[in-house]
């Protein structure tokens, strides 16, 4: 169906007030700002009021302002936690002060007199902030609330055209608290879809398109976080350099296609067989790095059992199986990641060389 569509307007409404996409794209930090602007705004325009209009009509003189400075050391006491405790204050902190600010302004409106006393006028600032910081499934019901405590009461006690004024001015903030809404989410979507396609840019920039393992650059990654983790907590380190035997062979009697396979299978057998399958990584060529949490016993076993899973799981294009052969490296202290490849790729040349060596005795005594 086309987007103008009931199902796709059904659709397009149901992403609006969803949940998962609430905060999408949302800035705590610029939420927090916002609220404070507000607050500071609305709370130096009704403490301005007061001298005009002071909270004296509905119960006196004594408990008028007496009922004023207690809500007002409330909130004081509850904006000094906000500003004091600022990385504790999330949205839904932010939704509670916004409705205790409705409560707060109701109050003073009401022990003014009502209308004309022009407290109702700090309700713009509450809900243009709300449009701004809340997502639409939690500013329309706060708009309702606003907009109901701020005519109902008033409904019997103001004249009618008092009372009109005061629909009608509800309304068009109302609407210019709409288009703030709709500019702030469209915003937010957008960074959202932003910050999105640089992850995924990331995530495939750390990995090998060819055996979908990780790069040399996610390696570096992970070998850095590893390293921290056992400043931290303890442990060993140890590292894997993997070598494709005989694969120049490969790839000149059958063709860099069938190599690739052969890196391919050599990947997903290292990714089965691994514990962490990110801890798996093509360095380059035919070589592939395995990160180990282990000592230097452990990581022989590991390399061991990767040589076996590689010859039993993985084919050469004649058939035979594909080998691997591994050379282990444990981290000591002041080493560092070159320095433990140097010895991982050390070993590998020796066992290599041992290999050719007992395969050539082995001939020769045949």
């Amino acid at each position: 169906m086309g987007q103008g569509s009931p199902t796709s307007r059904i659709g397009a409404l149901r992403e609006l007030f969803s949940r998962e996409r609430s905060f999408r794209g949302a800035d705590i930090v610029l939420a927090r700002k916002a609220s404070k602007v507000g607050w500071v705004l609305g709370g130096a325009v009704g403490y301005g009021l007061l001298p005009f209009y002071p909270p004296t009509h509905q119960i006196g003189v004594a408990a008028g302002w007496g009922l004023t400075a207690a809500v007002s050391m409330l909130t004081g006491a509850w904006l000094f936690f906000l500003f004091r405790h600022n990385e504790r204050v999330g949205f839904n902190t932010l939704l509670l002060t916004a409705y205790l600010g409705i409560a707060y302004v109701a109050v003073e409106q009401w022990l003014a007199g009502g209308v004309p006393a022009p407290y109702h006028e700090l309700y713009p600032f509450m809900i243009c902030a709300a449009a701004a910081v809340h997502p639409p499934r939690r500013f329309f019901p706060f708009a309702a609330v606003m907009c109901s405590v701020a005519v109902v009461p008033e409904i019997g006690h103001a004249g009618a055209r008092a009372l009109g004024d005061l629909v009608v001015e509800q309304v068009l903030w109302f609407c210019a608290s709409l288009f703030i809404l709709g500019l702030i989410w469209r915003l937010r979507q957008g960074r959202a879809d932003l910050q999105s396609e640089q992850a995924q840019a990331s995530e495939l920039a750390r990995v090998d398109p060819l055996t979908g393992l990780g790069n040399r650059r996610a390696f570096e990654e992970a070998f850095l976080h590893e390293t921290a983790r056992i400043a931290r907590d303890g442990g060993s380190l140890s590292l894997l350099l993997c070598d494709l035997d005989r694969f120049k062979q490969i790839n000149d009697e059958h063709g860099h296609l069938a190599g690739d396979d052969c890196l391919r299978q050599v990947g997903n057998a290292l990714r089965s067989e691994v514990r962490l399958a990110e801890n798996c990584f093509r360095w380059g060529g035919d070589e592939f790095v395995v990160l180990v949490n282990g000592d230097a016993e452990t990581v022989r076993e590991v390399g061991a059992r990767l040589e076996e899973e590689v010859a039993a799981t993985c084919r050469r294009p004649d058939g035979k199986p594909l080998r691997i052969t591994t050379g282990p490296a444990t981290l000591h202290d002041g080493m560092g990641g070159e320095e433990l490849l140097a010895r991982a790729d050390t070993a590998l040349r020796e066992r290599k060389e041992l290999r050719q060596r007992s395969a050539s005795a082995f001939t020769t005594a045949s």
